[in-house]
């Protein structure tokens, strides 16, 4: 996790100083699921970004984010499992098309995932075979979405992106995006 928040930090300290987080945004995500220690992963997950343009268009921008996805837990008559799931994401996300009040963006970039799996026996009986368990990957991630204006200062965002790594999974996210400050003249 601390590698993570390093290339974060590195990578807003080389960014050009005009660059700046001009609006963030939350929403939900839907993993199709990784098996891990026996057990699956969770929907849906929370997420929260922020945009940082790079462009005068506003066409560019590095896009970090953080997802925390719901907890999957499996209760037999012997244990309890319980799986978490983190993701950090640091994409580029690029405009390739803007009509009106809808654009076309292209996303592609770098993923963390790290794993969490709590096991607790509620009947012991010497032959367990699962155990506590963490486990993280770092992968690239390849997507697309679609966004929308809604009104001056609100966005809504659909976008999928797949996840190349140990984990590899499919990734659709539902997001509503606030402007701190007025558009950029490319996106009015």
């Amino acid at each position: 996790m601390k590698y993570l928040f390093t290339l974060v930090l590195i990578m807003l300290f080389i960014l050009p100083s005009s660059a700046q987080v001009h609006r963030v945004g939350g929403g939900l995500s839907f993993s199709s699921g990784v098996d891990f220690n026996g057990g699956e992963t969770g929907n849906p997950g929370f997420m929260a970004k922020g945009w940082i343009g790079l462009d005068r268009r506003g066409a560019l921008h590095v896009v970090p984010s953080l997802t925390f996805f719901n907890r999957y837990k499996l209760e037999t008559g012997y244990f309890v499992l319980t799986n978490y799931m983190l993701h950090g994401d640091l994409d580029a996300q690029y405009a390739v098309f803007h009509e009106g009040t809808v654009k076309i963006i292209v996303i592609a970039g770098g993923n963390f995932t790290y794993f969490i799996s709590d096991f607790e026996p509620i009947i012991v009986t010497g032959k367990e075979t699962l155990s506590d368990a963490q486990d993280f990957g770092f992968g690239g991630n390849l997507g697309a979405g679609l966004e929308l204006r809604m009104a001056p200062r609100w966005d809504f965002i659909v976008s999928g992106k797949y996840l190349f790594s140990n984990f590899q999974q499919f990734i659709i996210s539902v997001q509503g995006v606030y402007y701190f400050k007025r558009r950029r003249r490319g996106i009015r």
